[in-house]
């Protein structure tokens, strides 16, 4: 984990490119401030969660599952296929993402290359009787090449719209769970990687998981989980020894 970080800080030191301006006080490189990250914490997210599912009974309970235990972007959840759930071995690919500009049409991910990734078990479970329920609708929405989260016409849904169906429930789920702050569809995505963080993922796996193109990307933006990674490596450390 440290030399994973300390590569970033080295390149960062070299290029001046990981924050967009850099100050140096008393010899040491300053990072510039970046907008506050807007994320959940773990019983946070599964109140939502819980409530999403038994009270609000919603139909998109499954999208908003998938985004929040693989952190994968909303356009590529909204693009899947069932083709690309892998219920033999628990993975996921991801090809594609849903275009904002043109309905119903896919395009490249972000970075232009495919990934795969590993799904709990929980999730795969909440997808396959996803898939039975589509099935039930119409055969045709639970072949390989039908799209996982379409609408009933099979169609890739709106990114735009499914952001607005996603604040709605937030707003909503606001007014019953104590606390709960509002956070952006994106949000969850950034919820996924901050938790893996301050569990002590590697930040390698974290990266690999959303999709970014180096380490230095996830570390850049996910920077504010640091200094709860240092305390637990303190805590770690003193332990070990204490115990030797």
């Amino acid at each position: 984990m440290a030399n994973a970080w300390s590569a970033a800080d080295r390149w960062c030191s070299s290029t001046d490119r990981w924050c967009s301006s850099t100050a140096r006080r008393n010899g040491s490189q300053i990072r510039a401030q970046r907008p506050e990250i807007a994320t959940w914490t773990g019983p946070q997210l599964h109140a939502f969660l819980t409530w999403n599912r038994d009270i609000f009974n919603d139909e998109l309970f499954p999208l908003w599952r998938t985004i929040a235990y693989t952190g994968i972007r909303r356009g590529e959840a909204l693009a899947l296929r069932w083709g690309d759930v892998n219920f033999g071995t628990g993975r996921l690919s991801i090809r594609r993402a849903a275009d904002v500009t043109t309905q119903n049409k896919a395009k490249s991910t972000k970075t232009g290359s495919a990934r795969v990734i590993d799904l709990d078990g929980e999730t795969l479970a909440t997808l396959k009787v996803y898939r039975t329920k589509r099935g039930s609708i119409s055969l045709d929405l639970a072949r390989a090449d039908a799209s996982v989260f379409g609408n009933d016409a099979g169609a890739i849904r709106s990114p735009n719209e499914v952001g607005r169906r996603w604040t709605y429930r937030v707003e909503r789920a606001q007014a019953v769970v104590d606390g709960l702050p509002r956070i952006t569809l994106k949000g969850l995505r950034h919820t996924h990687a901050t938790l893996l963080l301050e569990l002590g993922e590697h930040p390698k796996v974290v990266q690999e998981r959303l999709g970014h193109s180096t380490i230095t990307t996830t570390m850049n933006i996910y920077s504010h989980v640091t200094p709860t990674m240092q305390k637990a490596a303190a805590d770690r450390f003193a332990a070990h020894l204490d115990g030797a």
